[in-house]
């Protein structure tokens, strides 16, 4: 997803005060309104404008796409770190540009190197699937250290399961559970359940169990589907809920569980696969 700056840096506090009303505005919908207010501060050289009004310009009309990729190329140009990251992003998955892995690696990079902890994450995950670039996990297993270590929670799961599985690093299921605890994201829940129920010398069932229950309540599908193996027994209804949700996710898993019961797979999943 791309970012959406919410305040500015400028040294002006009217731009400031600016931006934050546009950003208002276009969290209301009013985006005329929010448009307006960027274009008198990009005018007035408001980098972090620049890069709002660029992810705007993202869903508009053909031309509208087009200066949105100007707009994110200028802020980097800038060493904006956001308008580097929004650049990327696009690079990334083709958005509005034709897709190019590589470029977008470079672009995260730059970004996370100008302090932007999500694309230190970013640039993690292309260096653990080997995606634009070569896999290299003990470079994946650095930038999920900055990333968690600048505050980033996604990073903080990704260095966790690192820990975990030993992957870049020698394993360390302590420094494991206090990454996915500081995280608190529903997978990193999950991976506390894992510890819990399956990890030799951390088992507590009890414990494992409410964690397990946690993650699933927030939506995290593989959550869903533990859980109501658990509780089919004792919550049958409670149990086809959980598979049913997690199949209409797309959960492959939870669509073959669904079969395997005679049940209709949901709606919102077939629509979803055939698309």
């Amino acid at each position: 997803m791309l970012d959406y700056p919410s305040k500015s840096f400028h040294p002006d506090s009217e731009v400031r005060k600016r931006l934050t009303e546009a950003y208002e505005h276009f969290e209301k919908g009013e985006l005329d309104e929010a448009k307006n207010l960027l274009r008198i501060n990009i005018d007035e050289g408001c980098i972090e404008s620049t890069v709002l009004m660029g992810a705007i310009l993202a869903d508009g009309s053909e031309q509208d796409r087009k200066s949105s990729i100007e707009l994110f190329r200028i802020a980097s140009d800038e060493d904006s770190p956001t308008g580097s990251r929004n650049l990327a992003y696009c690079y990334a998955i083709g958005l509005n540009i034709e897709k190019d892995k590589k470029k977008a690696a470079e672009l995260y990079i730059k970004s996370a190197l100008l302090g932007n902890m999500r694309s230190a994450c970013n640039i993690g995950v292309m260096l653990d699937y080997g995606n634009g670039v070569h896999k290299n996990y003990d470079e994946a297993f650095e930038w999920y250290t900055k990333s968690a270590e600048g505050g980033y929670p996604r990073g903080m799961t990704n260095l966790g399961e690192y820990y975990l599985w030993g992957r870049g690093t020698p394993k360390n299921v302590d420094k494991a559970i206090y990454w996915f605890e500081k995280s608190g994201s529903p997978r990193a829940i999950y991976r506390l359940a894992e510890i819990y129920l399956d990890e030799e010398g951390y088992i507590n069932k009890a414990k494992g169990i409410e964690y397990l229950k946690q993650s699933a309540e927030c939506g995290h599908s593989r959550s869903m589907i533990r859980y109501a193996n658990m509780i089919e027994d004792s919550e049958p209804q409670r149990a086809r809920e959980l598979l049913e949700k997690a199949a209409a996710k797309g959960n492959r898993d939870a669509i073959a569980e669904v079969q395997k019961r005679g049940w209709p797979v949901p709606e919102s999943t077939r629509k979803r696969r055939s698309s």
